[in-house]
């Protein structure tokens, strides 16, 4: 993960990896996993320091994520506990 001077936070989808194996295998919330991933690449978010989510992969690329809707949701989910100033906005 990685928040740009302008406030997009761009997520590869080897952060979406570990999210899922902090879920899958140690059964933390998803919330708690990218708290915890914030923290590891040492990543401070703050009130209204995130404008927009961009995701480094496309839906074809990543097979392991059938459930696109629900993977964006999670993630501006997490944000919002970081961010409450954050609007949802997500750069294609």
């Amino acid at each position: 993960m990685q928040l740009t001077e302008r406030g997009i936070l761009h997520i590869e989808e080897d952060d979406i990896s570990s999210l899922y194996c902090y879920r899958d295998q140690d059964g933390m919330g998803f919330d708690a996993s990218f708290l915890f991933e914030l923290q590891l690449q040492g990543l401070t978010l703050t009130q209204g320091s995130v404008r927009a989510i961009q995701f480094g992969f496309e839906e074809e690329e990543a097979p392991l994520y059938d459930e696109r809707e629900r993977l964006v949701t999670e993630v501006k989910s997490a944000v919002l506990t970081v961010d409450s100033q954050y609007d949802g906005s997500i750069v294609k």
